[in-house]
């Protein structure tokens, strides 16, 4: 086997610099058996490919016969697809840059609640969209997709703090949450209804903020950033976001909203 021109001296080659592209291309056409097997520079160079591609691939690939090859290409392939997925991308709302490649947040937001199979935490939004909301409950009447919603509920002067949760969490039921005969289950942080007991604050203001905002969805697929569930924060405003698919990290993340509810820091409101 030959040694790969673009490896480091001492180091064996690999496929690391030949494109997912360029390899799926080449698998399609030693399956179709377009590419006769095994491999020669001049194949590979009527394809298109440059000298130095071509050498890559000549170098690991060139000397196996057709099933081991495309079992190798399968393998390689499948595994960039897996990196690929798991890379974070970059959620944006609002005007774009010339030449980013930012995901639209209420897009992908929407791919994501119209996926769910099984579970979704949702925490700390404020909400005033009803069409962000359907998918959830859509997930749970048609799949039987556990929901469970952090609600932000913002204290307001003169009230007390359970006639604020109460009214917060009412007209969201009332009046965004898309059904009566299918609920999720809600929880608030009761201290963010509190007001003028910050002592940084002495004119009135608020106690603690539900400052998190994080969607959590079959336990894998993750979007954190600063965009509400609102006309504005999915359309107009500015907005930065990530979306992440990990099982590793939503484990994490799940483990901190879950170790806020077995702590009683957040509950079940009281209606």
């Amino acid at each position: 086997m030959s040694s790969d021109p673009n490896s480091p001296k001492g180091e064996p080659p690999t496929l690391a610099a030949i494109s997912r592209a360029t390899l799926a291309d080449l698998r399609g056409a030693v399956a179709s058996r377009a590419v006769p097997v095994p491999l020669t520079r001049v194949q590979l160079r009527a394809r298109g490919l440059d000298s130095d591609t071509a050498a890559g691939i000549l170098a690991v690939l060139g000397q196996l016969p057709r099933g081991p090859l495309l079992a190798v290409l399968d393998t390689v392939i499948a595994e960039r697809e897996r990196a690929a997925k798991r890379r974070p991308r970059l959620l944006w709302t609002g005007p774009e840059a010339t030449g980013t490649a930012a995901l639209d947040t209420r897009v992908q937001l929407l791919q994501l609640l119209q996926g769910a199979q099984r579970s979704v935490l949702l925490a700390g939004y404020v909400f005033d969209d009803k069409a962000l909301l359907q998918p959830l409950y859509d997930a749970m009447a048609e799949r039987g997709v556990d929901v469970t919603l952090v609600l932000d509920v913002k204290a307001t002067k003169g009230m007390t703090r359970q006639d604020r949760i109460r009214e917060q969490v009412g007209t969201f039921l009332e009046e965004l949450w898309p059904g009566k005969d299918l609920k999720p289950r809600l929880y608030v942080d009761p201290r963010t209804a509190a007001w003028n007991r910050d002592p940084d604050h002495p004119k009135g203001g608020y106690y603690v903020s539900m400052h998190a905002k994080a969607v959590i969805v079959d336990a894998e697929h993750i979007i954190l950033g600063s965009a509400n569930f609102t006309g504005r924060g999915t359309n107009r405003n500015i907005e930065a976001g990530v979306l992440l698919h990990s099982r590793e990290f939503a484990k994490r993340l799940l483990r901190q909203w879950e170790s806020l509810i077995a702590g009683g820091v957040l509950r079940p409101p009281e209606l």
